[in-house]
């Protein structure tokens, strides 16, 4: 008697068992995805005409493949269509693969290709956060760097600066552009993500150049709502209550001249 475990390998027994089960309502399509899980690679493709593009990564769900041009002032969004091509023999490298097996278009399709970065700007190519629950895609463009920058209000000295750093919010469905916040003679990692971090829907931005944490709100209308900086003063008001402390502090002294 076939017996049902959950935590069955088993190949032959996940596709019994998915014969023979009825799956909860609304879940068919998941049911269907576990089995991909005893569907591994089993060889790879060489030489595959791809285009001319810097390829980032896929989204965490697997519905995008985020890429930029070669100038790095464009994004470019396919999304993957999948199988295309399958053996079912054991030793499938010895069969010449179809000409449409090398096509790069055979496995991804282009959604759209959107302009980020102005003349002076570049799009940062390792930074991109994605919101997996409303399908947002947060990029970033910037200007070149300035190492030897004059030191301003409250910017710490030898730290360089950037003139222009804007972070753009995507909706990676149909790629319209929903928000922009920009950062001007300030100085954010951007590099692999080091210096934007992402909970829920709260974005903390680290700004090495004045100290400063900036907390943006990412609403689900797409809107970027700044909340508050946390840098020399964490609440809005401490400035305002050191000031005051320090007046009362310090004596009157009255000269009188006679």
């Amino acid at each position: 008697m076939f017996k049902s475990n959950n935590n069955n390998n088993n190949l032959a027994a996940r596709v019994f068992a998915r014969q023979i089960r009825t799956p909860a309502p609304g879940t068919s399509i998941h049911s269907a995805r576990r089995f991909y899980e005893n569907l591994v690679p089993s060889c790879t493709i060489y030489e595959v005409e791809c285009p001319d593009h810097s390829f980032r990564k896929f989204t965490d769900d697997g519905r995008y493949l985020i890429s930029f041009n070669r100038n790095h002032q464009e994004l470019v969004v396919y999304r993957p269509t999948w199988l295309s091509y399958s053996c079912n023999e054991e030793y499938c490298t010895s069969h010449d693969f179809p000409s449409k097996a090398k096509i790069f278009e055979s496995f991804f399709t282009q959604m759209y290709c959107v302009s980020l970065a102005s003349s002076n700007e570049l799009i940062c190519k390792d930074f991109f956060i994605y919101m997996e629950s409303n399908q947002f895609g947060l990029f970033a463009t910037s200007s070149s760097q300035i190492q030897d920058a004059p030191t301003s209000d409250g910017a710490v000295q030898g730290i360089p600066s950037i003139e222009k750093i804007t972070l753009h919010l995507l909706r990676l469905e149909d790629g319209m552009i929903l928000d922009k916040k920009v950062f001007s003679n300030d100085f954010i990692n951007l590099a692999h993500n080091m210096g934007v971090f992402l909970y829920d829907d709260m974005l903390a931005i680290v700004s090495l150049r004045y100290q400063t944490i900036h907390i943006i709100q990412i609403r689900d209308s797409g809107n970027l709502v700044y909340v508050r900086a946390i840098g020399a003063f964490c609440r809005e008001d401490d400035e305002l209550f050191l000031n005051c402390s320090s007046q009362a502090s310090d004596p009157v002294i009255d000269f009188y001249l006679a």
